[in-house]
């Protein structure tokens, strides 16, 4: 039986979603749960992973379990054993042909920028940002990433064989000071909308024009693009399918 879970936490004190052997994940505090409930060894696997202090409010996993748990039971059992920084907003059982990376459509991530007075209260979960900013220079700027493009000079990863991407929209709600960036595209490489908010701020500082920018996207070099904005303004919103 396949159990698919909608999950949000708070990465602010994870190394990431995925395992690392002596690291805090999200995954292994799930499947350390998942342990004592089905008293077996249980493999959960996400729609994507997400780096150390990065957030989510709609991450997907699946798992697959021989032992028949209704999907309210299975929630409110795994949530009454997980830390307080993690909880499961739903679960579904669904088709064994579900998986929950491979039949993703498309993804939605928010970058929260804020250009006001530093708020240590919040200094985890958003990128203060201290330099004077063009924000018009940044949303202009921002429209060369719509659509089908490769994404070579914007990844962190440089084994993956296909770094082509589409960004259907990138979109900007401003509530001064916060300005709230959002990501909605088919695929995400790694480090991806890092490094693109990195450098749409140096266009809105100043420091590249959007000619320059187009010219590192186009030429396909991550050294080219080698700022990387930090990860607690980033949040995966929601796993379309």
């Amino acid at each position: 039986m396949r159990y698919k879970c909608i999950v949000s936490y708070d990465g602010t004190n994870f190394h990431g979603f995925q395992t690392q052997r002596g690291l805090r994940t999200v995954q292994d505090e799930i499947e350390n749960v998942l342990e004592i409930v089905l008293k077996n060894k249980i493999r959960i696997h996400p729609a994507g992973r997400t780096d150390s202090g990065v957030h989510a409010y709609g991450q997907v996993f699946h798992f697959d379990s021989n032992i028949h748990i209704t999907e309210k039971s299975m929630r409110k059992a795994i949530n009454s054993r997980l830390p307080g920084d993690i909880y499961i907003k739903s679960v579904e059982i669904i088709s064994d042909d579900f998986h929950a990376r491979y039949s993703a459509k498309s993804k939605i991530y928010h970058y929260l920028l804020d250009l006001g007075e530093y708020n240590p209260l919040l200094n985890n979960y958003r990128y203060f940002y201290k330099y004077p900013l063009d924000l018009n220079k940044v949303i202009e700027a921002s429209k060369i990433f719509i659509g089908q493009h490769d994404f070579a000079s914007f990844t962190k990863n440089h084994k993956v064989d296909n770094t082509v991407r589409n960004i259907f929209s990138i979109d900007f709600e401003i509530d001064f000071p916060l300005v709230t960036i959002k990501f909605h595209g088919d695929g995400f490489l790694h480090n991806m909308v890092r490094i693109i908010v990195a450098m749409l701020l140096e266009v809105g500082r100043g420091k590249i024009t959007i000619d320059e920018l187009i010219t590192i996207k186009e030429a396909k070099n991550r050294r080219l693009a080698p700022k990387l904005a930090p990860p607690q303004g980033l949040y995966l919103i929601e796993v379309k399918y």
